[in-house]
């Protein structure tokens, strides 16, 4: 399925160039807006908790193994996102 994926963005880019937005995505560019990210939804009652069980402890390995380029773009993320507070 990845690498279908992979397939798909490499023929979006080279038909219309590396970092440009397919037309059929276009209309929903609002939603994917960086400034959308900055502001927190309002709780709801259908909100809710991860119960963790007493005693456990979580893996010590990677879930996803990351290339380098794509560690690097997380960890950036992860700095400016625990940095604003949003995480």
């Amino acid at each position: 399925m990845q690498c279908l994926a992979k397939r798909a963005r490499y023929s979006i880019e080279a038909q219309e160039g590396p970092g440009s937005i397919p037309d059929y995505i276009k209309e929903f560019k609002t939603v994917f807006a960086k400034e959308d990210f900055d502001v927190l939804l309002e709780y709801c009652c259908w909100d809710h908790a991860i119960e963790l069980l007493f005693g456990s402890e979580p893996k010590l390995s990677k879930m996803y193994p990351l290339s380098p380029v794509e560690q690097k773009e997380l960890d950036a993320f992860l700095k400016e996102n625990l940095h604003t507070g949003q995480i």
